[in-house]
């Protein structure tokens, strides 16, 4: 989905230790760069007929995928007011491609598309303690990279992420540290006040597209889901086909410094997800298309055997669910770990064609 290691960046905040409410919000993306003047869209070659931003399905729903920068820039170009383009030929050959540019346009405005935001092109607005709430912040610019932004109206609610305040203090400083980033699944934003898709800023090397979020969900380093944001019609975590095959698996665990346990130590983690198995196939009869992660954090007392585990975050929304995994972890001995070892294990609860 996206290359970890971009999301390895040094440490703002430790990830034993959370950092406060107010020390996280202040570590937020700074104010955005001052617009210059809107100018033209670099110009195209017509040359030969202008080609749709590359397609890529990829879940949720049918989204395309717009992987980078450039793929951003494709994409506003495929939106531009076709009255903008001068085509080449004769009169039929230019009639011809300004009615496939016509077809293409329509095409690109009607569709949704996913793209991941890195953490540093995103931040939080404020945690809503009454509602128990943190809430993206969309005053700003959300950056894919250098030179290509989406926007978001000014008044379009906000997207907010239902998390108890201990949750929302980790996933704060976790986005400081460069351990997350946010999924989007969006869809162009129409304007009768402007007929471009994109704004062109800064002589062209900054593009930045107006978007209606359609689902949001924040994701560790490694892709997996920590929380979806509410609303959206896509963001529902029983929407999609229904799991066939349920499995869980271990993803990456980490010691108490953040750090990845080495391979034999991660390997001996792997009893906690044959235990949570029986809970997952349980809750996929009466909601079959649940899938999502749970970051499980236990002590290893003597002989292996756990004697302490506990949700630290969940992106299933179940609260059942995570009770009888804990409960599970419980009764489960890990006897590749030392006394007093502490582990943070994600489970990933998916169909086994996905993981």
């Amino acid at each position: 989905m996206y290359d970890p290691a971009v999301m390895a960046k040094e440490h703002v905040c430790s990830p034993s230790v959370f950092c406060s409410l107010a020390l996280a919000l202040g570590c937020a993306t700074a104010p955005p760069l001052a617009e210059s003047p809107s100018v033209a869209p670099p110009p195209e070659d017509t040359s030969r007929p202008p080609q749709p931003p590359t397609v890529q399905p990829q879940r949720p729903g049918d989204a395309t995928n717009i992987p980078d920068p450039d793929a951003l820039v494709g994409l506003c170009q495929a939106l531009r007011d076709v009255d903008t383009v001068d085509f080449q030929g004769n009169p039929v050959e230019r009639a011809r491609a300004l009615d496939e540019r016509r077809d293409r346009r329509r095409a690109a405005l009607a569709a949704s598309y996913v793209t991941v935001i890195p953490a540093a092109g995103f931040s939080f607005r404020t945690y809503q303690m009454s509602e128990r709430r943190l809430v993206l912040d969309t005053d700003h610019s959300l950056a894919l990279g250098d030179g290509a932004e989406l926007f978001v109206s000014s008044a379009a609610p906000a997207p907010g992420f239902a998390l108890a305040p201990d949750l929302a203090d980790q996933l704060l400083a976790e986005r400081s540290a460069g351990r997350m980033a946010l999924r989007l699944v969006f869809r162009p934003a129409r304007s009768e006040l402007r007929k471009d898709g994109c704004l062109w800023l800064g002589g062209g090397r900054v593009v930045k597209m107006e978007i209606d979020i359609a689902a949001a969900a924040l994701l560790d380093a490694q892709g997996n889901v920590l929380a979806r944001a509410d609303g959206g019609d896509l963001g529902d975590p029983n929407a999609g086909p229904p799991v066939r095959s349920p499995r869980v698996s271990v993803r990456k665990p980490r010691g108490p410094d953040g750090r990845d346990l080495d391979p034999p130590l991660a390997a001996a983690l792997r009893p906690l997800a044959t235990a949570a198995q029986l809970c997952y196939e349980n809750v996929l009869l009466v909601r079959p298309a649940l899938r999502g992660t749970i970051v499980l954090a236990v002590r290893v007392g003597a002989g292996g055997k756990i004697e302490e585990a506990h949700v630290e975050m969940s992106s299933l929304a179940d609260d059942a669910v995570s009770a009888c995994v804990v409960s599970a972890a419980k009764k489960t001995s890990l006897p590749g770990l030392g006394q007093g070892q502490r582990v943070s294990a994600p489970l990933q609860f998916a169909s086994a064609d996905e993981l």
